[in-house]
């Protein structure tokens, strides 16, 4: 049987398998930009919780690291990052009532939308924190919450879709694949179609 000519292998190799794997490569980096993966492992609580998925804080005083936000108090189903009977409410024996900020869909359901922040600006990482209901209006909870300044993009429901917000604001927010995945993970356990979450328009 006559050896197989080395300019026929070539051929082959430009014609039939390269084509192939350019669309793979285009396939998997399509599927990595459209579904961000997350690095959470989600826990349905079903509790009293804060959430901070809207709130704007301020910086806590001699702690750069730490900001002070205001959330509102909610009763229901919401997604941990820790296991939930590490973050049940307590009151001590001065009245002073304990809750954890988690995340739900309840203000994306109410019609804020999703804005997206560019990397560097600054926001608060609130998931999983300790909060104290407020004594004068149980309806909200104040919660100490991380500063995050990464190079990624991240979002929030606050704002109301002003992006210059962004850079003075403090808002609590998520990483984007975070936002997705924390999404999908509540629709499901809620039984929704579809995920509520809507975005901001993106400027032209």
């Amino acid at each position: 049987m006559r050896g197989i000519n080395s300019s026929s292998v070539k051929s082959v190799l430009l014609t039939c398998v390269l084509p192939v794997l350019a669309v793979l490569a285009v396939s998997f980096a399509y599927a990595q930009t459209t579904t961000p993966a997350s690095s959470l492992t989600m826990y349905l609580c079903k509790q009293q919780y804060a959430l901070c998925t809207s709130a704007v804080c301020i910086p806590q005083p001699g702690d750069p690291t730490k900001v002070i936000c205001t959330c509102d108090v909610e009763e229901g189903a919401s997604m941990a990052s820790v296991a939930c009977d590490t973050l049940q409410p307590s009151t001590d024996a001065n009245g002073i009532r304990t809750v954890f900020s988690t995340y739900s869909l309840t203000q994306s359901i109410q019609g804020l939308k999703a804005m997206t922040c560019p990397g560097g600006t600054p926001w608060s990482q609130c998931l999983n924190k300790r909060c104290t209901v407020d004594p004068s209006d149980p309806t909200k909870a104040i919660c100490t919450c991380d500063v995050v300044r990464s190079p990624n993009q991240w979002m929030t429901l606050g704002g109301n879709c002003n992006t210059s917000t962004c850079a003075t604001s403090y808002w609590s927010g998520a990483t984007i694949p975070d936002a997705y995945s924390g999404g999908a993970f509540m629709s499901k356990a809620l039984g929704l179609d579809k995920s509520p979450v809507q975005w901001c328009p993106v400027a032209s």
